[in-house]
């Protein structure tokens, strides 16, 4: 019954959309042309027929398609053990999920951690002046074995120091002011730093 209202609104809709689309053509051509009755009974003969088919589409009640389903309760009940296995599964999925990104973390945070205490250490002022001979002797403190090369600004080294087995400062005395880049190596570990060399005075 719900359909036939339907079928009928749109039949409706459709005819009253066609009628008002020649009467506009007509009166478009011919302006001073007149609506006739029955041109203005048949608008609201398709008017009142959109709103009897919109008002029993919403009145009608739906057709009862859940009754053959109280007859089969054992399907129900196998419906709803399928639904709670299903969450179990789905909470011991993401339970695990869960527990796998923890240990994930962990692990690293303790590469991290690792790398971080592993890191070469080296020691040198990274700001000096020449003095009033036109000298900065600078200290290079650093593990034994650990190799420094000296960069001017223009990516030309100025010189390398070799470490040594005992560990002791290393030391160069440099003669021009400007902005050097230090890189340290000891092995497969590299650090990098940059050092300023200011004029006499400065």
């Amino acid at each position: 019954m719900k359909k036939l209202f339907i079928l009928l609104m749109i039949l409706a809709a459709v005819c009253f959309v066609g009628v008002w689309i020649y009467q506009t053509q007509r009166l478009k051509k011919n302006a001073q042309a007149e609506i006739g009755k029955g041109q203005v009974v048949m608008n609201w003969g398709l008017i009142i027929l959109f709103v009897i088919g919109l008002v029993g589409a919403f009145a009608t009640p739906r057709d009862k398609t859940s009754a053959p389903a109280e007859h089969h309760p054992a399907n129900e009940h196998a419906t709803k053990v399928s639904k709670a296995q299903s969450s179990s599964e789905s909470a011991a999925a993401a339970s695990s999920s869960s527990s796998q990104s923890a240990s994930s973390s962990s692990a690293t945070s303790s590469s991290a951690s690792s790398s971080s205490s592993s890191q070469l250490q080296v020691d040198f002022p990274t700001d000096v002046s020449l003095n009033k001979t036109g000298d900065a002797t600078v200290s290079f403190k650093a593990p034994a074995n650990t190799q420094f090369e000296i960069k001017d600004s223009n990516n030309n080294v100025v010189t390398t120091l070799n470490g040594n087995a005992q560990g002791a400062d290393q030391t160069y005395n440099f003669k021009k002011p400007g902005k050097y880049h230090v890189t340290a190596h000891n092995g497969d570990q590299t650090i990098d730093k940059d050092l300023t060399v200011r004029g006499i005075g400065q």
